[in-house]
C-alpha cells in the first residue's frame, strides 16, 4: 500500500514542478542587460500657446531656484501642437527591482498662440517649434514585477487565485533621473490678425540669433547684460538641463521581451525653449541694435518676430499721478474719465504688446513631456555567467497549475 502512495505522490509532484515558477533572488543576474526602443507623442508647457493664465496651476515651486514653475498642466495644453518623440535606452539591472538606464531621446515640441483661449496670448500671436536631442541617466524602480512565469492561473472554490501573485501580468515601475538636451527654436511669420484673417508671409526664422527680447542690449534682460556675463551681445544657450521622471506599465510576452507604455515629464532650467521669457523690447530700438550686429536683413527679421501682434485692443482704466506742480500726468493716447470717480481716472486702449509688458512668463521655466510605447528585449547572459549567478543561491519552488 505504501508503494502505491509513493507512486501517486510522484505523479502529482512531477506536473507540479513542471508548471512551477522558480524564484531565485539572483536570477536577474542572468538577464542584467536590456535594450529598449520607443515611439510616441510629445507636448510642452511654455509661455506660447496654452489656455488661461499660468497661475491656474497644478505645480508650484521651482526645482532649479526660488522662482515658481506653475503651469496649468492639462488645462494649458494644446492638443493641436502634439508632435512626435522617439527614444533608445540601455538598462543595466543592479538588483531584481532596480535598474540604471541610459537614454537618448529625439523629439519635436511646438506652441502657437493661435490655439490659445486667452486674449493677450492670441494678440501676442507668437509661435515656435524646436527639435530636442536629449541624453539622460535614470534610476528605474519596479513596484510590481510583470508576470513572466507559467501561463496557468487556476482559482480555488472561493475565486482566489492559487497561481501567480500577479494574475493580470502587468508590471508597474517609476523612474527619475538627470539629463541635458539641445534645442534651437524656430518661428514662422504667419498668424491670425484681429479679424481672424491669416496674415504674414509664412517665412521661417531661427529665433535665438534674433535677440527678440533685447538679450545682450541696453535695457534688455539683466541676466544677459555684459556686466553679468562678461560677454557683449550675449543671448541664451542652445543647451539646458532637464530632470526627467515618470512611470510606466510593462507587459511581458516572453521571459526576455515585452512592451512598455511610459509617461514622462521633464522639468528644465530654461525659460527659452519657446524663445519667450521676459518683456517686450522696443521694436525700433531692436532693429537699430540688430542692424549694427547682423545687418539690415537680420534686423528686419528681429523686428517682425519680436512680437507679431495682431493689433487687437482692449480698454484699460488707470489713475494718473501728479507731477511736482500738482498737475495730473495722463499717458499718451488716454482720455480723462471723471465719471469713474477716484483721483485722475482715465481710459486708454492698449494691446499689452507695448515695450515693458510681459512677453513671456519670467517666473516660470519651460517643460516638456513624452508618452511612448516601447519594445524591450533582455539579453540572456552566457552559460558560464548564468552558472555563476545561480551558484550558491537558494531556489524556491511555488506550484502554480
Amino acid at each position: 500500500m505504501k508503494n502505491y502512495i509513493h507512486i501517486v505522490l510522484f505523479f502529482i509532484f512531477i506536473p507540479t514542478v513542471y508548471n512551477a515558477q522558480y524564484y531565485n533572488r539572483n536570477s536577474y543576474k542572468t538577464k542584467r542587460h536590456e535594450i529598449d526602443f520607443g515611439i510616441g507623442g510629445s507636448s510642452c508647457l511654455t509661455d506660447i500657446g496654452g489656455g488661461g493664465a499660468p497661475e491656474n496651476s497644478l505645480f508650484t515651486g521651482n526645482i532649479f531656484g526660488d522662482q515658481p514653475i506653475a503651469r496649468s498642466f492639462l488645462f494649458d495644453l494644446n492638443i493641436q501642437t502634439t508632435s512626435f518623440a522617439t527614444n533608445f535606452s540601455y538598462l543595466y539591472h543592479l538588483k531584481s527591482k532596480l535598474a540604471l538606464r541610459l537614454s537618448l531621446s529625439y523629439a519635436k515640441v511646438s506652441g502657437d498662440d493661435t490655439y490659445s483661449g486667452d486674449f493677450f496670448r492670441r494678440n501676442r500671436a507668437l509661435n515656435f517649434n524646436t527639435t530636442i536631442a536629449e541624453g539622460s541617466g535614470i534610476i528605474e524602480f519596479t513596484l510590481v514585477p510583470e508576470k513572466v512565469g507559467n501561463k496557468y492561473n487556476l482559482k480555488n472554490k472561493y475565486g482566489k487565485s492559487i497561481g501567480a501573485k500577479n494574475p493580470v501580468g502587468f508590471g508597474l515601475y517609476i523612474f527619475a533621473g538627470f539629463g541635458g538636451f539641445y534645442y534651437e527654436p524656430y518661428g514662422t511669420n504667419k498668424f491670425l490678425n484681429s479679424d481672424t484673417v491669416n496674415v504674414g508671409n509664412g517665412q521661417k526664422y531661427k529665433l535665438r540669433e534674433l535677440h527678440t527680447e533685447g538679450q545682450g542690449f541696453e535695457g534688455g534682460p539683466a541676466m544677459f547684460s555684459e556686466e553679468v556675463t562678461g560677454i557683449k551681445h550675449q543671448t541664451y544657450k542652445p543647451f539646458a538641463i532637464c530632470i526627467p521622471f515618470g512611470f510606466g506599465i510593462k507587459k511581458a510576452f516572453h521571459t526576455t521581451a515585452g512592451i512598455k507604455l511610459e509617461a514622462s515629464y521633464r522639468f528644465t532650467n530654461t525659460d527659452y525653449l519657446d524663445d519667450a521669457s521676459t518683456f517686450y523690447y522696443d521694436k525700433d530700438k531692436l532693429r537699430e541694435e540688430m542692424t549694427i550686429l547682423g545687418g539690415s536683413e537680420l534686423a528686419q527679421s528681429a523686428y517682425i518676430m519680436s512680437g507679431t501682434q495682431t493689433g487687437a485692443e482692449y480698454l484699460y482704466i488707470g489713475y494718473a499721478p501728479f507731477d511736482v506742480n500738482g498737475t495730473p500726468i495722463y499717458p499718451t493716447n488716454s482720455i480723462p474719465a471723471s465719471d469713474l470717480g477716484g483721483t485722475n481716472p482715465y481710459r486708454a486702449t492698449r494691446t499689452r504688446t507695448e515695450p515693458g509688458h510681459e512677453r513671456g512668463g519670467p517666473n516660470y521655466n519651460d517643460s516638456y513631456m513624452f508618452l511612448t510605447l516601447t519594445v524591450y528585449k533582455k539579453l540572456t547572459n552566457t552559460p558560464k555567467t548564468m552558472r555563476i549567478a545561480n551558484s550558491g543561491s537558494r531556489r524556491k519552488i511555488k506550484a502554480s497549475f
